[in-house]
């Protein structure tokens, strides 16, 4: 009997919003475009475990309260209903004024900024509200929250070796200057018996994307330095801490997973620090493996060719052409038996399509594992 495989996505639902997810019908059930469509592609590629970027944190209440909301309201509905008991979200950066004036215009916002690009240029991580464009987990699996370690408030300049824009930062604001522009997880999942009963991690992250700035290239340099956090994770860097102030990386010997939006290509060109570029930190690390070659699509290449150099059929957003930003990289441990992105053809599936397009600028990815332990 072959061994069931177990399914990891993660899907960047563009600003899914805290009014999207209480906009109900008359039977209860979700009614927003967006969320519907995003749903819908969900239902037909059905993950055990699914990362969510981009969906606010609720102003009050749980943080995971409109995660729930999701898979209540609009994945367990309808023919294809899709059951998720578990759901994890916690704190994230964005929209957190810092009280400094981070994007350098010469001001520090102000709470009277609230919903204005100023505010969010000066907040920790980009958000023009607190909450916005956060991260959920749902799983049909235990979220272990009890065990989890989160990286809220670590800040960018004790991470060995930061790439910190020299001199860009002024007024004491370097010393509070916290990393993450959302946050980093180490979220345990207790795996059910068809799969060995074990522990797998997600490494769940969403680093800020490289523009939106100057020469001082301090959104790139962030970045660069959010993926970083995950090879000093891995190496069990003592110079990290998590939010309970308890120090030091990741020292078990339980397989992982890196997953999310992490706004970094494998084909940019002109970026990049001590001779990688962002995401080449993982792809080339010993520890994780590419798993590119099973994350691709027809719909991706529009007029484009496949294959090297830019590999345009693994692109999973389709901003500035398309590109490859969105990742589901396990551990070498883990066995990968295949994967996928949906964006299909208009000759492939017009309707499938068309839901890809109404569901977000990005596309969902996925990887099917088994594990070897």
């Amino acid at each position: 009997m072959s061994q069931p495989t177990l399914r990891v996505a993660t899907f960047n639902i563009e600003e899914l919003t805290t009014e999207q997810l209480t906009e109900l019908g008359s039977d209860g059930a979700g009614s927003a475009p967006q969320p519907l469509a995003a749903a819908a592609i969900i239902q037909q590629v059905r993950p055990d475990i699914l990362i969510l970027n981009e969906i606010d944190l609720p102003s009050d209440g749980e943080p995971s309260l409109n995660a729930r909301r999701f898979a209540d309201n609009y994945l367990a509905r309808d023919e294809g209903a899709i059951d998720y008991p578990y759901a994890f979200a916690a704190g994230s950066n964005t929209g957190l004024l810092s009280g400094y004036d981070l994007d350098g215009d010469g001001r520090a916002a102000e709470p009277d900024d609230l919903g204005d690009r100023r505010y969010g240029g000066d907040s920790f991580g980009f958000g023009v509200y607190p909450g916005q464009y956060a991260m959920a987990v749902l799983s049909r699996y235990p979220l272990l929250a009890e065990q989890v370690r989160t990286f809220q408030y670590f800040l960018w300049r004790d991470l060995p070796g930061n790439h910190i824009p020299p001199g860009f930062y002024h007024g004491g604001a370097e010393a509070i200057l916290r990393l993450s522009s959302k946050s980093h997880w180490d979220l345990p999942v207790r795996l059910g018996a068809e799969h060995g009963g074990g522990l797998l991690h997600l490494f769940v992250s969403h680093p800020t994307p490289p523009v939106f700035d100057g020469p001082e290239d301090r959104n790139g340099r962030r970045n660069f330095d959010e993926i970083k956090f995950w090879v000093d994770y891995l190496a069990d860097s003592p110079a990290l801490y998590d939010d309970e102030k308890l120090p030091g990386g990741y020292r078990l010997d339980h397989p992982f997973v890196i997953a999310g939006d992490l706004n970094a290509s494998p084909n940019a060109t002109g970026t990049g620090y001590d001779g990688t570029t962002a995401i080449g930190q993982l792809l080339d690390h010993p520890r994780i493996q590419d798993t590119g070659s099973v994350c691709a699509s027809q719909g991706a290449l529009g007029e484009r060719s496949a294959g090297p150099p830019d590999f345009a059929e693994c692109s999973t957003a389709a901003f500035l052409g398309g590109r490859r930003v969105d990742y589901v990289l396990p551990s070498t441990d883990l066995t990968v038996r295949g994967g996928g992105v949906f964006w299909p053809s208009a000759e492939e599936d017009a309707q499938g399509r068309a839901l890809a397009e109404a569901a977000s600028d990005h596309r969902m990815v996925w990887v099917d594992l088994t594990l070897d332990r």
